[in-house]
């Protein structure tokens, strides 16, 4: 398959030996003998001169053509009403120049009689140029086209689940755009390859071997090659796509970015989470916009066993019509006792939000409206009791002898004798 893509870029600027010979003598002609000796490499001075103004003139000439194409090519594309057309001669923007100076380069070199081997050399690096430019030229094209298709994504005013259907719109366009630049550098760079007669009894001497270089390359590249594959099932089944918001080894944050290799977690602190592609396939982890971005939050209290459940269930109704900011999405809402302990009740207020981000602000701004609600009421916030029952009075304590009591809590020593010594 190579070996036919190569083949027209091969003949591309090649030309009967005769009619380089003839070319050649039919200018060397008409030149004095002084342009006629070979300083390098068997090329005579006129012909080095005279490649040196073809590299001139192609660079000239590519530039020139090009602005006229691109020109040609506006017009046209501001005919029609499709898009693609103007990604399509934005991408030539820089590609182009470099297959037109290099089929100048090839032909004006015939005209010149160069040496063999000389011409051989201008003829490889003029079907590189070629080469190069194309995969280049289509490079170019998949970037502008992923981007065009995204911006038309970004602009639909989409709700609810089509936010899911274009997040994995999105992502597939991603990946495979991955595998497409990879599969255009490696055809690219197998046709330069192909070139060079070496290369190709390489090629033919690992054909010869493909079961056992195979095998070892297997065993080398397994990882790698599970990581790709890995990849390529991901934009498939779509267990994640760029922007759904997950929970991956304990963090909390959106998918940035998915590569053919790893996936770019923003967690909520601004932190960055490189997750490997296979983590995703082979461990699990939470989505909490798989389906749909629309979440339910939740905010919990602890109130005294004398509020007034149904005056917190109105203020709530309030904050959420009144204060929410724009977070709530005036779905859900409720307040219930979901406990009591022994000596609080726990009070949950249930929400809804458009994403997981719009949720947890919501949650916050609830329950502090809630706990500022409560410190107004006389009996919202949880108090702590005890019951003090009358006790009866306690027993007189026996004295040992010798001691007098003077007063509760107080005993005295007895009386010293008078004229005692000491």
């Amino acid at each position: 398959m190579l070996r036919r893509l190569a083949l027209p870029l091969m003949l591309l600027p090649s030309t009967s030996v005769l009619a380089q010979e003839e070319g050649g003598s039919a200018l060397r002609g008409h030149l004095p003998a002084f342009f006629l000796h070979r300083p390098l490499w068997e090329v005579e001075l006129w012909q080095a001169l005279g490649l040196g103004l073809v590299l001139a003139g192609s660079v000239l000439v590519g530039r020139l053509m090009e602005g006229l194409l691109l020109r040609l090519g506006v017009r046209a594309a501001g005919l029609t009403q499709s898009g693609w057309d103007d990604q399509l001669v934005t991408a030539g923007r820089g590609p182009l120049r470099y297959p037109i100076f290099a089929v100048l380069v090839a032909t004006g070199s015939r005209l010149l009689g160069l040496p063999a081997p000389v011409q051989h050399v201008v003829d490889v690096v003029s079907r590189s140029i070629v080469i190069i430019a194309l995969a280049w030229f289509l490079m170019s094209f998949l970037r502008l086209a992923a981007r065009f298709v995204e911006q038309k994504v970004n602009r639909s005013s989409a709700t609810g689940a089509e936010v899911g259907r274009i997040r994995g719109l999105r992502t597939q366009l991603v990946v495979m755009r991955h595998i497409i630049e990879v599969a255009v550098v490696l055809v690219a760079l197998s046709v330069l390859l192909l070139q060079f007669e070496a290369v190709r009894n390489v090629g033919v001497s690992l054909l010869a071997s493909a079961g056992l270089a195979g095998l070892v390359i297997g065993l080398a590249a397994q990882k790698s090659i599970s990581t790709l594959l890995a990849g390529i099932q991901l934009s498939i089944t779509q267990p994640i796509r760029i922007g759904d918001t997950v929970i991956v080894e304990g963090e909390w944050g959106w998918v940035e970015e998915i590569t053919l290799t790893y996936v770019v977690v923003k967690v909520w602190d601004l932190r960055r989470l490189v997750v490997p592609m296979t983590h995703f396939l082979e461990k699990p982890f939470q989505n909490w916009s798989k389906v749909s971005p629309d979440i339910l939050g939740t905010a919990e209290l602890y109130v005294d066993f004398r509020t007034n459940v149904a005056a917190v269930r109105a203020e709530l109704h309030r904050v959420l019509q009144q204060e929410s900011q724009g977070l709530w999405d005036g779905k859900v809402h409720g307040l219930q006792v979901t406990e009591c302990t022994e000596r609080t009740m726990k009070l949950r207020a249930l929400v809804s939000a458009s994403d997981a981000g719009k949720a947890f602000d919501l949650r916050c701004l609830v329950r502090e409206k809630l706990m500022l609600f409560l410190q107004g009421q006389p009996h919202g916030l949880p108090l702590l009791r005890a019951e003090a029952s009358h006790l009866a009075p306690a027993a007189e304590p026996v004295l040992p002898p010798g001691l007098n009591a003077v007063a509760p809590g107080r005993m005295t020593a007895p009386a010293r004798p008078v004229g005692s010594g000491g």
